[in-house]
């Protein structure tokens, strides 16, 4: 195991806690510290989202295509910083570059709340700030992915992913809620003042944890250093399939979230509450599928269970575009949350797990910068979306996803061996 990999003993447990059990990761100590920061870190994100969404369709009277392109200015960031995010990750100690990235992004969300609540928030100053955070989230993503791998080390990986997984989808089932319900009783610069509160707070769990010592220790510059992780990726083909499983619903599947607030108002009807209502109900589906997890963690192979459950996934988001009923659409997007929650933490798992220890760092960035593909590809859908309709297209984007994850079934053996 390298420097950067060192985890916090552990208690043997007991009950629930023991190892091998559904709550085993929670025998660590600086698991439990990082899972409460990234708790309250997820409740500020949904807050975050459901505010900004009704900021630019509502309040600014933007259109689906404005909605994408705040995305595409955060995905962009992603893409273009989160390989060197992967690379501090793995030369500087982690836990400290993690609190300052947290406390600028409360930073930005003070400073959204302020805009909104004085009446001088403009639709280029949405796009700025999320310039910024997308800057912020490209170098912490891979820092947050590490520290999970950090606190628990190879054993209780699995159960640990699920178990964070858990407690994010539990606040995004709470956050959307406390969004929806803010935006109704304060407007939206309550919601961005409850996020900037929540991050700080994330930020002072974070100084808890105890430092993780870096893993690159030789001296290679950043630009090498990348490059490395990129060739690692392309001549193992194991990692290869992992990665490009990533890529597939980032591309094709999760750019709906961004519409949203589109079916909520112009499909089924509601406000920013049937909003809320959806964008909740997917976590609320989570939370079973991040149990399920819990609880089969380290029981039979993991690549056939992402594979199926990501086409399910897809299936299931489909099904959502053909609804007209707000709770139906609430019911079916809470079974698309119980394949989605599966099978993320199993790609998740699988990414740090099947890499080699000292690329490590390198792969996660990879990860994050599959979660920035997901704004360029709904500025597409958002703009096919003001000409066709969100149900349309978004129904044509999962036939597509769910034929690429048919063809991978098929045809990647190393994904059945895994």
């Amino acid at each position: 195991m390298s420097a950067g990999t060192i985890s916090t003993p552990a208690s043997t447990g007991s009950g629930l806690t023991a190892s091998g059990r559904p709550l085993a990761a929670l025998r660590h100590r600086d698991f439990r510290v990082l899972l409460g920061s990234s708790m309250a870190l997820q409740v500020g994100s949904w807050v975050q989202t459901i505010a900004q969404g009704w900021l630019i369709l509502h309040d600014l009277g933007g259109s689906a295509t404005d909605l994408g392109l705040v995305a595409l200015l955060r995905g962009a960031s992603l893409i273009l910083l989160s390989p060197v995010g992967g690379y501090l990750a793995g030369k500087l100690e982690r836990r400290r570059q993690l609190v300052v990235y947290t406390s600028l992004s409360a930073c930005v969300a003070a400073l959204l709340a302020v805009l909104t609540a004085t009446g001088t928030i403009e639709i280029w100053m949405v796009y700025a700030t999320a310039l910024a955070a997308g800057v912020v989230d490209a170098l912490a993503g891979p820092i947050r992915q590490l520290l999970v791998y950090d606190s628990v080390g190879g054993e209780d990986l699995t159960n640990a992913v699920a178990l964070n997984a858990l407690g994010g989808n539990a606040m995004r089932v709470i956050g959307p809620a406390i969004g929806g319900a803010l935006i109704g009783a304060t407007g939206t610069q309550g919601a961005f003042q409850m996020q900037a509160a929540c991050l700080v707070l994330a930020a002072i769990l974070t100084w808890r944890l105890k430092p993780s010592p870096p893993e690159i220790s030789e001296h290679v510059g950043m630009f090498r250093s990348i490059a490395g992780g990129l060739a690692y990726i392309v001549r193992d083909r194991r990692m290869l399939v992992i990665v490009a499983m990533a890529l597939l619903p980032s591309i094709l599947v999760y750019p709906y979230v961004t519409f949203l607030p589109v079916f909520a108002r112009d499909v089924l009807n509601s406000d920013e509450k049937g909003y809320g209502y959806l964008a909740a109900s997917v976590g609320l589906g989570s939370l079973l599928g991040g149990a399920i997890v819990a609880f089969t963690a380290g029981k039979g192979r993991m690549g056939p269970g992402m594979i199926w459950t990501c086409l399910f996934y897809c299936l299931a988001v489909g099904a959502f575009t053909l609804t007209r009923n707000l709770w139906l659409g609430v019911a079916v997007l809470a079974v698309a949350g119980i394949f989605h929650s599966i099978y993320s933490a199993l790609n998740a798992s699988l990414m740090q797990l099947k890499a080699d220890p000292e690329y490590r760092s390198r792969v996660m960035s990879l990860q994050t910068m599959t979660w920035g593909l997901t704004p360029f590809a709904a500025l597409v859908m958002g703009q096919m979306i003001d000409r066709w309709g969100a149900p349309h297209v978004v129904g044509a984007f999962m036939a597509a996803a769910s034929a690429l994850t048919i063809v991978f079934l098929i045809t990647s053996r190393e994904l059945r061996r895994i």
